[in-house]
């Protein structure tokens, strides 16, 4: 399905509001969303209990499916939803209702908990909110690397938070230990390179200071949105010198 531009302009903005403080705090019964993606016209939302709800733009449920697990995340493959579980079960679920696992065990133990997953054409990562990053083609042999102890000479400890992908590349967000918020971007979930958080504003160059809550990518404009505390939004195209900082 090829989808105009207002529907993915409206799918994107919905996406990041999903993830803005200002949502949960209108939306206070709703406190365990973990993931939302874009799915067709609409949205695909996942809830920790094991929820998954197939939603259009106004957040109108047309289909659901419910896992017999927590989950942590989800992305989209194809026609059907990737879920991962807090302690790295993967699961395909299809929007008739059918799923089942994709791998034979748990990759991540309880101590670090997984904060979701993203995929591209060829790799699928997962991330933990320690920062260890689990990557697979096939869902039966994993790659597994630990961000804070492959980076501790280059950038400081990172608590993760979120993660996404667009067709070539993945982005990670966190904050670091002195509460800054941290955001990595790599080609194949192999080499990260620090993602610089400046903007403009009248004239000023700022550094971004808010609380990182989750990572989405819009399509139509080809940029990441990170979704930060209080309905920030700070939208991070190609080029890091037009980076934007926007409240919705």
């Amino acid at each position: 399905m090829i989808l105009s531009g207002n529907i993915l302009s409206k799918v994107s903005l919905t996406i990041a509001l999903l993830w803005s403080a200002a949502f949960f705090h209108i939306n206070a019964a709703t406190p365990q969303t973990v993931d939302v993606k874009p799915f067709g016209a609409g949205l695909v939302i996942a809830y920790s209990d094991g929820r998954i709800c197939f939603a259009d733009v106004q957040k109108h449920v047309t289909d659901s499916i419910r896992l017999k697990t927590d989950i942590a995340g989800i992305d989209i493959r194809d026609d059907y939803v990737l879920a991962v579980t807090p302690d790295g079960m993967v699961y395909k679920a299809e929007r008739n209702g059918r799923s089942r696992k994709l791998c034979r065990s748990r990759i991540s133990g309880n101590a670090d908990r997984v904060v979701g997953i993203a995929c591209t054409k060829e790799n699928t990562l997962i991330l933990t909110e320690g920062g260890v990053i689990y990557g697979t083609r096939d869902f039966e042999t994993f790659t597994t690397m630990d961000f804070n102890g492959t980076y501790y000479s280059y950038y400081d400890e990172t608590s993760f938070c979120s993660i996404a992908a667009s067709d070539n590349s993945f982005f990670i967000a966190g904050t670091y230990m002195n509460g800054m918020p941290a955001v990595f971007t790599s080609a194949t979930g192999k080499i990260w390179s620090e993602r610089t958080l400046t903007y403009t504003e009248n004239g000023q160059t700022r550094q971004l200071e808010l609380q990182p809550l989750r990572l989405s990518y819009d399509h139509r404009h080809d940029r990441f949105v990170l979704s930060c505390a209080d309905g920030w939004l700070f939208y991070m195209p190609g080029c890091s010198h037009c980076n934007s900082l926007t409240r919705e």
